[in-house]
């Protein structure tokens, strides 16, 4: 299936050349399993979006469209200051989240912004 001269890994290897990074082959062997629409939509973007990733001609942001693949298509786990061991997708998705007054959003809104995991803080991407 890899040996493809079609397949998305071999057009990701193409553009990305032997050193693509580890998310790029997580997206396009996801996209070989299924289809760039069918990954596109658990991303939440479109198959331009995936395909341009893959061809290594997308004009926005790497680094964040590499946590969203690795957020939406691996199991991949960080460790939470507050809480241990968590999906990187929960992680996003409580650092993201609204403010409330219940107690636990609280403590994220007062932990996540300084939080080596979170690389939506300008200072996270510093380090």
């Amino acid at each position: 299936m890899f040996g493809n001269v079609n397949s998305n890994r071999t057009k990701a290897i193409a553009a990305w050349t032997a050193e693509a990074p580890a998310w790029v082959l997580v997206l396009a062997d996801a996209c070989d399993k299924t289809s760039q629409r069918a990954v596109a939509d658990q991303l939440g973007k479109s198959s331009g979006y995936v395909s341009r990733l893959i061809s290594r001609s997308y004009a926005g942001s790497y680094p964040e469209a590499e946590q969203l693949v690795r957020a939406t298509l691996s199991a991949e786990e960080v460790v939470c200051p507050l809480y241990g061991q968590m999906q990187l997708k929960t992680c996003i998705r409580n650092r993201r989240r609204e403010k409330s007054a219940n107690w636990m959003h609280v403590q994220f809104a007062q932990t996540c912004p300084t939080c080596p995991n979170n690389t939506d803080h300008p200072h996270a991407q510093e380090a």
